[in-house]
């Protein structure tokens, strides 16, 4: 894995997510609280696209079907055992937001 940079962290607004691609691998990244945390960016259900959706506390509901996901665990908090997201590390360096992937 190796270290991106997405852009800056101004350019996700707190409570809410963005989409990125990086290297052909596409990534939600939310904000909680001034906290970036990053997902696999389709719901596993039908590709439902993540940062589009509703996030509460760090809980993301998907806009087309109302999965929901911790986005800093990336586990189903309903409907099926054992689904999870692929999570990805994210580090702010000076305004800027970085992503492990």
């Amino acid at each position: 894995m190796a270290w991106k940079k997405l852009g800056p962290k101004d350019g996700v607004a707190a409570g809410a997510g963005k989409q990125f691609s990086l290297d052909g691998v596409d990534v939600a990244v939310f904000n909680v609280d001034g906290k970036f945390f990053a997902t696999e960016a389709r719901c596993r259900h039908q590709d439902g696209p993540l940062a589009e959706g509703k996030l509460k506390g760090d809980v993301i509901e998907c806009p087309w079907h109302f999965w929901n996901y911790n986005v800093r665990t990336g586990k189903l908090l309903d409907y099926l055992k054992d689904v999870k997201l692929n999570t990805y590390a994210v580090e702010v360096k000076g305004n800027d937001l970085y992503i492990d992937v």
